[in-house]
């Protein structure tokens, strides 16, 4: 019984595919294989580790080999078709805003924010209280769910540029809304 399986196997170029069409892309930094892995666990309740999906990616070079259940777990998300209302309406996907539309979202233990959707991902801060981000920041995100840490990519600010940054760490977004 085979217990992993070649990185660069049929299979697992199958498995990559699958997930990246669920996805819609291939994940390609940091943030991406840890909103991945989120999503990977909303929709199967297993886990795979952010490392370990870097790895399948080759975003981390050197491994040759994964497990056979990683991949098995891998098919399972690509292969799901159907995520419970629960999921679905406690996430906002960037893919269903349109440009100029906003979202308010809060996080403990006061902190608040209101962005502009610029396009591609792409946002703008506009209202903030409590928050090291500044009205006009700019940043990139595909997802924000309830409940869990918002990872957000290339932070522009008036004091410096961020690769990745957190935000609700602890106890992640309290508050979703498009307003």
């Amino acid at each position: 019984m085979t217990t992993s399986l070649r990185i660069d196997s049929l299979e697992v170029t199958q498995a990559k595919h699958g997930v990246e069409a669920r996805f819609g892309k291939a994940p390609q930094v940091p943030s991406d294989f840890a909103l991945l892995s989120l999503a990977i666990e909303q929709v199967t309740q297993q886990s795979i580790n952010p490392d370990t999906l870097s790895r399948i990616w080759g975003y981390k070079t050197g491994y040759a080999s994964v497990r056979k259940t990683t991949i098995d777990i891998l098919r399972a998300y690509a292969n799901a078709h159907v995520e419970s209302d629960f999921i679905m309406s406690q996430s906002i996907q960037a893919d269903a805003i349109q440009i100029g539309e906003q979202i308010q979202m809060a996080w403990l233990p006061d902190r608040e924010c209101v962005i502009e959707y610029l396009g591609n991902y792409q946002w703008k801060v506009i209202s903030v209280a409590n928050s090291k981000l500044q009205v006009g920041d700019t940043f990139f995100c595909r997802l924000f769910t309830i409940g869990k840490p918002l990872l957000i990519d290339h932070l522009h600010t008036q004091t410096g540029d961020y690769d990745a940054y957190e935000i609700g760490g602890h106890n992640g977004l309290t508050i979703l809304t498009i307003v």
